[in-house]
């Protein structure tokens, strides 16, 4: 199943053994190495998460297996390890092209539930950080590296303009 990032963010976690809402989804942790999501974090500081394996259902709500499923990341090795490499959320990020031309910022992105994948990004330049110009929708297959700073895609991208129906969702 393909799912918004914006469909997912702000939406309340639920505990499949109590049935009652436990946390909050502020991002997803994906690990640059290979382009998969590996956590939810459910505080804003990246404080606490939810390991991918640990999310039962994304449908109608999300649900984890239990209020124990939420740890601190240095729990986690693999976790812990993506966050010391100097993870930066990728909601927001800048992206720029090999040869440095700033294509904007990160808004929204696809990614595939069941394979833990990110597919495509949204991107646009933003006047006053309130109206988007030049959107565009990458495909996750350009990026060439995530850094904290930035995210660096192939010069000769596949550029399409942002549509609903390409987004794909």
């Amino acid at each position: 199943m393909k799912k918004l990032f914006s469909d997912i963010q702000g939406k309340m976690v639920y505990s499949r053994d109590s049935g009652g809402p436990v946390a909050r989804v502020f991002d997803l942790i994906l690990d640059p190495a290979n382009g998969t999501f590996v956590a939810l974090s459910v505080h804003p500081f990246m404080k606490k998460i939810v390991g991918m394996r640990d999310v039962i259902s994304w449908y109608p709500k999300i649900v984890i297996r239990d209020a124990e499923c939420i740890v601190d990341p240095d729990e986690v090795m693999r976790i812990k390890d993506v966050l010391d490499k100097g993870y930066a959320p990728f909601l927001d990020n800048t992206v720029v092209t090999e040869s440095g031309k700033k294509l904007g910022q990160v808004y929204d992105y696809l990614f595939d539930i069941d394979a833990g994948i990110l597919l495509k990004m949204m991107v646009a330049k933003s006047f006053l950080g309130m109206v988007r110009t030049s959107e565009r929708v990458l495909p996750a297959s350009d990026i060439i590296r995530v850094e904290t700073d930035r995210i660096i895609v192939k010069d000769d991208m596949r550029v399409i303009e942002a549509t609903p129906e390409l987004i794909g969702a």
